[in-house]
């Protein structure tokens, strides 16, 4: 039994808990609002996926005991503010989740940059390390503007749309990638200026970081041998 807990932690100690956390990503961004929107029956099994990922990112990216203690805490508070969202569905302390799970989401991110870019060598687990941090953004994004939103009503103006699919989860990552459809349109000057930040991380983080990083990994490949021929 204690060989198999110490297997589990170092899991998450390793680079290779990227991995997990990417797939807790994706079914938190991509499947979990399709299952609440087409099965809500299924609404639990989405709440379960949310749960999962401020637990898994938590354990990801603590490895220091205050490092652990303060991520605890952050992840805790969103998680426990979520659960009370689950139960009463008016949502009575929605500002105060929404910055609980900013704050989490934004630390994840920061964390997990260091991580990737700290001494040694350019693995998959790191590029796949990248990956999660970009997505991490997008879900601190949404978040910030679901508050701003919750402060001011008309800070963004919104085409009406089919479907329950979260809107500024929408809006957060058509804005990281800089699609912009222009179905949601940022009118306060705090929404443009946090939108303005979004889009040029954007375009910075797959140039420059990612970058960065398959360049890093080029440089400590070995040599190629030289041709007998």
């Amino acid at each position: 039994m204690r060989r198999l807990i110490r297997r589990t932690t170092s899991v998450w100690e390793r680079e290779d808990g990227f991995s997990f956390l990417l797939v807790l990503l994706v079914a938190n961004l991509f499947v979990a609002p399709l299952l609440k929107d087409g099965f809500p029956g299924l609404a639990i099994a989405a709440a379960a996926l949310s749960f999962l990922l401020f637990v898994v990112g938590a354990l990801v990216v603590a490895k220091t005991v205050w490092g652990a203690i303060f991520v605890a805490l952050l992840a805790g508070s969103a998680t426990a503010l979520e659960m009370v969202r689950q139960i009463d569905a008016s949502d009575p302390l929605a500002k105060w989740r929404l910055v609980a799970a900013c704050l989490t989401f934004g630390v994840f991110a920061l964390v997990t940059l260091i991580r990737v870019f700290s001494p040694g060598p350019v693995t998959s687990h790191r590029l796949v390390g990248a990956v999660v941090a970009y997505l991490l953004i997008g879900l601190t994004w949404a978040c910030a503007y679901e508050f701003l939103a919750s402060l001011r009503s008309a800070a963004f103006q919104m085409a009406r749309a089919e479907g329950s699919y979260p809107p500024f989860l929408y809006y957060s990552f058509v804005t990281l990638t800089t699609v912009g459809y222009g179905d949601i349109t940022p009118v306060s000057s705090a929404a443009r200026a946090l939108s303005n930040l979004e889009s040029l991380i954007g375009v910075l983080f797959p140039a420059v970081l990612i970058g960065r990083l398959l360049t890093k990994q080029g440089a400590g490949a070995p040599p190629e041998a030289p041709d007998a021929g």
